[in-house]
């Protein structure tokens, strides 16, 4: 056995435009589950496409020691039936059975039998159980199912294809706790070699054998889960910060010395002559000094260490509406049908002052229609939603349909606020886009610059209650722990369908189940709160500066 699977060496892509990443060099041993992460847009996807062979780098060299590569894309298309998609998994047996129904020779017959072809039909709805999707969608066109559906059939792909090495594009986007829960017991079990890319920090604990962080420079390999590469990195900046302080302190008293050792110099030179010989030789004497000084110093120069560069962030007041009613809106008996199919069944329950609550269920259970019931985009079959007159709502919509459709990233942002052009743009700076990306249309960003913009618009609609569906999908590591934090000390109430359970530990302190009956419950404790304090507490002191502000908006940028 090779001791590397996949072996990646000075890769560099270059765009029409820009340097997408340079001098990326990384492997992948037999057996591992490797996690690559990044922020947006630094080109994850498009490595993954490069080692597919879908496109091609611009240098560096990549050495496959694997024959049968799977992958899980995050955006895929197919007018194909499910069942049918995942028969094609295995190509040798599809077309060899395909071939069978287009030719009456023996021959064809036997080269069919041989690769055991009639069993494929057999061996994918196998598959397709046990990603626990639902029989009556098998016949649906893969391009009329829902995001989670579409994954789970990719799955199932994974399971007849059965590849020596697996690629996976975010694969818990849109999963079910079951199903997420179903994915990471198989790759629990499973000996084949994974590298993938997630955002999802729960999912990269349980799965991890090494965390790969890519950025335009370089590709850096940590040993271990999330939580030991965020540890890991802690200790690197620190050590970088311990450095950095050493070499400031160093450089500043060498240029002290330097300076000091210059003017006694100057000193020695004016009181030297011809006539007194022990004065000239003094002069020599300090010039030799501060000339070793600056030698010293260049040196220091030459193996500096640079500063810890903080993230860009922006720490975001919030300013919901004032509400005096402990009650902001109830359900009494709701149920709501599609096309005479019950989705949800004599539903009670009301949000509070002070609620934060998780929505959960199953892939199909009916959470989307309950926000959009909420927001008021849908009226339930049976049954009434009372809301208080004073309530107002800011929606965070998983398909981003808020957004508009035409026009620039500055320009959707600042048709939902009164600030400034200035203002707006280093806002955006602070969420990456920087200098004339704020011109970039709308319509041409990714998905994961669509959901910042998403925010930023809801951080100014001045809503009571946010309603979140999906707000996490698409977002880098970095940039979810910055909403997590800002929603946290949002004043309002949160009603939210999230899948990554971070976000639900850290934010929720009350649960919908949507089940074959939808129950509420309690949550205990806020788990992320004790793991993650100082993160609360640095929100917490920003805010209190800004009690004496008339703006939302307290930036801090390096």
């Amino acid at each position: 056995m090779p001791t590397e699977i996949l072996s990646i060496h000075d890769l560099h892509v270059e765009l029409p435009q820009q340097t997408l990443f340079q001098h990326i060099s990384f492997s992948v041993h037999p057996g591992e589950h490797v996690a690559l992460v990044g922020a947006n847009g630094v080109g994850k996807t498009t490595l993954l496409q490069i080692i597919l062979q879908q496109i091609k780098p611009t240098s560096g060299e990549i050495f496959r020691a694997y024959t049968n590569a799977g992958h899980v894309a995050q955006h895929l298309s197919s007018d194909e039936p499910a069942l049918r998609l995942v028969e094609q998994a295995d190509q040798v047996r599809y077309q060899a059975r395909e071939q069978t129904l287009h030719s009456t020779s023996i021959e064809a017959y036997q080269v069919a039998l041989d690769v055991d072809a009639f069993s494929l039909e057999a061996d994918a709805a196998r598959a397709l159980k046990e990603v626990q999707l639902p029989e009556h969608v098998w016949s649906h066109h893969f391009d009329t199912l829902s995001g989670g559906e579409q994954t789970r059939i990719q799955l199932a792909c994974l399971l007849v294809q059965q590849p020596d090495f697996i690629l996976l594009d975010e694969p818990t986007n849109h999963l079910d706790a079951d199903t997420l829960d179903w994915l990471i017991d198989w790759m629990h079990q499973t000996p084949i070699a994974i590298l993938y890319v997630s955002h999802e920090r729960a999912f990269i604990d349980a799965t991890a054998d090494a965390v790969i962080e890519l950025t335009p420079s370089l590709a850096t390999r940590y040993k271990g889960n999330y939580q030991t590469y965020r540890q890991q990195k802690e200790q690197e900046r620190l050590t970088q910060e311990r450095e950095y302080e050493k070499q400031e302190k160093t450089r500043k008293e060498l240029k002290r010395m330097i300076h000091q050792y210059q003017n006694w110099h100057q000193q020695a030179v004016a009181h030297a002559s011809e006539r007194d010989p022990y004065a000239k030789k003094k002069a020599a004497k300090q010039a030799k000094k501060f000339k070793a000084k600056e030698k010293q110093l260049e040196q220091v120069l030459d193996q500096r260490v640079a500063k810890p560069e903080a993230a860009p962030s922006v720490h975001v007041a919030f300013e919901a509406a004032s509400f005096a009613a402990k009650q902001l809106l109830s359900l009494d008996a709701v149920s709501f049908s599609y096309a005479s199919l019950p989705l949800l069944k004599q539903l009670t329950f009301s949000i509070q002052q002070g609620d934060r609550i998780a929505v959960i269920g199953r892939n199909g259970s009916g959470k989307t229609t309950l926000l959009r019931l909420i927001q008021g985009e849908l009226n339930p079959t049976h049954g009434t939603i009372t809301r208080h007159p004073s309530l107002t709502t800011g929606y965070f919509s998983q398909a981003l349909s808020n957004l508009p459709t035409s026009g620039s990233l500055l320009d959707a942002l600042m048709e939902e606020t009164t600030i400034s052009e200035t203002d707006a743009r280093t806002l955006l700076a602070c969420f990456l886009f920087r200098r004339d990306r704020v011109y970039q249309p709308i319509n041409a960003a990714s998905m994961g610059e669509r959901c910042r913009i998403a925010f930023l618009r809801l951080y100014f609609s001045g809503a009571r209650l946010l309603i979140l569906d999906e707000p996490t999908n698409y977002l880098d590591l970095t940039t979810r722990e910055q909403i997590e934090a800002a929603l946290d000390v949002f004043p309002g109430e949160l009603l939210f369908v999230s899948h990554d359970r971070y976000f639900n530990d850290r934010l929720s302190n009350r649960t919908i189940l949507l089940d074959q009956e939808a129950t509420v419950h309690p949550v205990g404790t806020k788990l992320l709160r004790e793991q993650q304090p100082s993160d609360i507490q640095a929100i917490q002191n920003d805010l209190r500066r800004l009690d004496e502000l008339t703006g939302t908006i307290h930036f801090d940028q390096d």
